[in-house]
């Protein structure tokens, strides 16, 4: 029988060691006796991130098994092997070696392995897939929560409205037959109208919360901004408080600067603040100690800050103080009731004026509150109707 021998012209040779060498997507070392690389491919050090050239391939070769051997290889040409080789990714990738001796040399070749690559293809488009089922799931549950946020808001806000003007209605009956008629009740009944009266204040504190957190969360938070003194607003909260004070034996005291700069704010706003700071400080002193207000300007901020003499904040609740309710749990752990929203709309005003608000407790004793408000904030709000 003829033999016919395939015959390849030098171009045609020179174009096939040029794609093994630079293009090819497989790996190609050249080996001396000592089983160093004297030659690699392109994809090799790509794969690999080393400078290859002089590199022994053992140094390459993840060998679980120790049985490793370049050269006992080479005596197996016909056969191929499965080594993990390390890559510039951290992590072995397998490959599939076959092993020739020529002269002095061995030339090594390894392939992917390509079942693994379709495995991990298919593994990688599956987690892809779970992963977009997931997002639209993420996706519509957050619609469905916005939607279910927004009708939250509107029952709060409806439902606060309504129940604040009966709430308030008890009120002022209660404090008029307290002024009025006391007299002719008993001691008891007076008792009586006293736990109405103070239950019914509390609930609609409570309500005016609600209806401030509906306001903010629904976005129709708006603010009056216009130039004022804090001088205002201090004397009107101070006013308001004194009688309280003065009844739990509680001093209060003011330290204002003189003058006082004109800044932007909504002074009611300011004032409901004011309001709650010292409220809460009221309540935390001991009879006979004192609330102490304090203004002072520092650069471009003018601080206020409210002092009591109390037993301080645990650190603990130092960091939540200002979240809804989490408030509230801290002044409760002190047998004092409250909504636990009075700090945490306190601290929306204050950064809706573009300050800060924060709490710390003092070497001396108590603590206090303080928040700042810039002499001139950038973009302030436009005054609405």
């Amino acid at each position: 029988m003829q033999r016919h021998e395939t015959t390849v012209n030098q171009p045609v040779e020179k174009e096939i060691l040029f794609y093994l060498h630079n293009r090819a997507p497989l790996l190609f070392f050249v080996l001396d006796s000592k089983g160093h690389i004297v030659e690699a491919n392109e994809h090799a050090e790509t794969v690999t991130g080393i400078q290859l050239r002089g590199t022994p391939l053992a140094d390459l070769v993840v060998d679980f098994s120790g049985t490793f051997n370049p050269g006992s290889f080479a005596r197996e040409c016909h056969k191929e092997h499965l080594l993990n080789i390390k890559t510039r990714w951290g992590l072995p990738q397998s490959y599939y070696f076959t092993f020739k001796e020529v002269r002095n040399q061995v030339l090594v070749f390894g392939r992917s392995d390509a079942e693994e690559i379709e495995g991990t293809r298919g593994k990688v488009q599956s987690l892809n897939e779970d992963l977009n089922n997931l997002a639209r799931k993420l996706h519509k549950t957050n619609a469905q929560l916005e939607q279910l946020n927004r009708l939250k808001d509107q029952f709060l806000g409806m439902a606060a409205h309504d129940l604040r003007k009966p709430v308030s209605a008890i009120v002022h009956y209660t404090e008029f037959l307290l002024d009025e008629a006391s007299e002719a009740l008993t001691s008891e009944h007076v008792g009586f109208l006293q736990t109405i009266h103070s239950s019914t204040a509390l609930m609609r504190r409570v309500i005016d919360d609600f209806l401030d957190v509906s306001l903010i969360e629904s976005g129709r938070f708006h603010m009056n901004m216009a130039a004022r003194s804090m001088e205002d607003p201090m004397n009107r909260s101070v006013a308001l408080h004194r009688p309280v004070a003065k009844k739990r034996g509680v001093t209060l005291k003011v330290c204002l600067p003189c003058p006082l700069p004109m800044i932007p704010m909504d002074d009611f706003k300011i004032e409901q603040v004011l309001n709650n700071l010292i409220s809460n400080a009221i309540e935390h002193s001991p009879p006979g100690g004192e609330v102490a207000m304090a203004l002072s300007l520092t650069g471009e901020e003018l601080r206020v800050a409210v002092r009591n003499a109390g037993e301080g904040i645990p650190a603990r609740d130092l960091e939540n103080l200002f979240e809804p309710f989490e408030g509230g749990q801290a002044l409760k752990a002190r047998g004092i009731r409250s909504t636990g929203l009075g700090l945490s709309i306190s601290k929306k005003i204050i950064e809706a004026h573009q300050g800060r608000i924060w709490a710390e407790n003092l070497h001396e004793g108590g603590a206090a509150f303080c928040f700042t408000l810039p002499m001139s904030p950038q973009n302030p709000t436009e005054q609405d109707p």
